[in-house]
């Protein structure tokens, strides 16, 4: 069956927020979508952990579509849009929305896994470009059956109070087994060198939002990638279509976007944080990338906050006076 190249936005926002009072997303962590596609392209501010439990469509990622079908695992990161097309528009797809919080909470055990990182942040990576779906996570038929009763009884825990604490240790649980999964079908499969190299350029990527705040050389980093420095550059070429200092420069501006939104930090303390030499060069290097300078940036998000905040005001009374 064809299916589109490309999903509209979402109608209702571009980007959802998980304390947002509009949508109430945190009395629904997990469910099931159901039958209502196709589900149009939208980002979020939290982790999503998505599970295909039936139907067969297109799960599409920024720019690209990929397989999606019984038993595939999706790992969305924040910021990062995406939507799904099913066939007939029928289909079931287990949502888990993941608090970065609780992640962070549950880190020191989460990174013993191998697995953990593979999933949540290699792969999300990896499926921005590249297509094969040898790459990724995919539950048999046996698991997919016995991860059912655990995803229902998060669906069920999702809507009953008091019962966080209880809810949180079986998000916990399945994210630790799907990272077992992941790191024994790592291990166990026929991995060729190609792709063990895709996967440690990934992985240095990783290395880079790690240490952004530091001076990074290409040994450096072919170093972390365990590769001559003439494949790590020609393989991240390949990969991400930018140079390796052309990336990070990417992640520092998008870094520098998240702390100017978020925080009250100085321009300075930012251009610290994010690895720029000093304030004149982010100021520089911010304003060719975004047309702005760091604080216009700032005032403009503000002022969409400000009249954000105006308008659910607005809404509240117009509720309460009916």
């Amino acid at each position: 069956m064809d299916y589109p190249e490309t999903l509209p936005k979402h109608p209702k926002t571009e980007s959802f927020n998980l304390n947002d009072p509009r949508f109430t997303l945190r009395s629904k962590l997990a469910y099931y979508h159901n039958d209502e596609f196709p589900l149009l392209m939208h980002k979020h501010d939290f982790y999503e952990l998505n599970i295909i439990v039936e139907g067969t469509g297109r799960h599409y990622l920024k720019n690209k579509n990929l397989p999606a079908s019984p038993g595939a695992v999706f790992v969305i990161p924040p910021r990062v849009s995406h939507g799904y097309w099913m066939e007939n528009d029928e289909g079931s797809i287990f949502h888990l929305l993941v608090d970065q919080k609780l992640l962070q909470k549950h880190s020191s055990d989460l990174n013993s896994f191998d697995g953990y990182s593979l999933l949540f942040e290699t792969e999300p990576e990896l499926r921005k470009h590249i297509s094969s779906e040898s790459f990724f996570l995919r539950l048999d038929p046996l698991h997919l059956k016995m991860l059912t009763n655990q995803m229902d009884n998060l669906i069920s825990l999702s809507h009953m109070r008091k019962h966080e604490v209880l809810f949180e240790t079986y998000a916990v649980g399945l994210i630790f087994y799907l990272s077992a999964l992941m790191e024994k079908q790592f291990n166990t499969s026929a991995i060729n060198s190609d792709k063990k190299n895709y996967i440690s350029i990934v992985n240095s990527t990783n290395y880079m939002k790690q240490h952004l705040s530091e001076a990074f050389s290409l040994e450096d980093l072919a170093h972390n990638a365990m590769v001559s420095r003439t494949c790590y550059i020609e393989k991240f070429k390949h990969l991400f279509k930018l140079t390796p200092f052309e990336y990070i420069r990417k992640l520092r501006v998008n870094h520098a976007l998240e702390l100017l939104s978020s925080t009250d930090l100085s321009v300075a303390d930012i251009a610290q944080a994010c690895g720029f030499s000093d304030s004149a060069h982010m100021i520089k290097v911010f304003k060719e990338d975004t047309g702005l300078t760091p604080t216009a940036y700032r005032r403009s998000v503000r002022n969409k906050e400000a009249v954000s905040a105006s308008d659910n005001a607005a809404d509240k009374n117009k509720e309460e006076a009916v």
